[in-house]
């Protein structure tokens, strides 16, 4: 079963909307799989950092 939260992206929409604004796909997602993308983007970045640090 999926989970849905809300979240408050207040200030925050143009840079979700420029963070990969040269990929001509990007454009064509909705809000909600950018932000998707952003955290998945996000986690793999912070496993990567966890896994050096360790």
């Amino acid at each position: 079963m999926s989970k849905r939260i809300s979240v408050d992206i207040e200030g925050l929409k143009e840079e979700i909307e420029q963070a990969y604004s040269k990929d001509k796909f990007w454009c064509q997602l909705s809000l909600a799989q950018k932000i998707r993308i952003l955290i998945q983007d996000g986690l793999e970045k912070a496993k990567s950092h966890q896994s050096k640090s360790n």
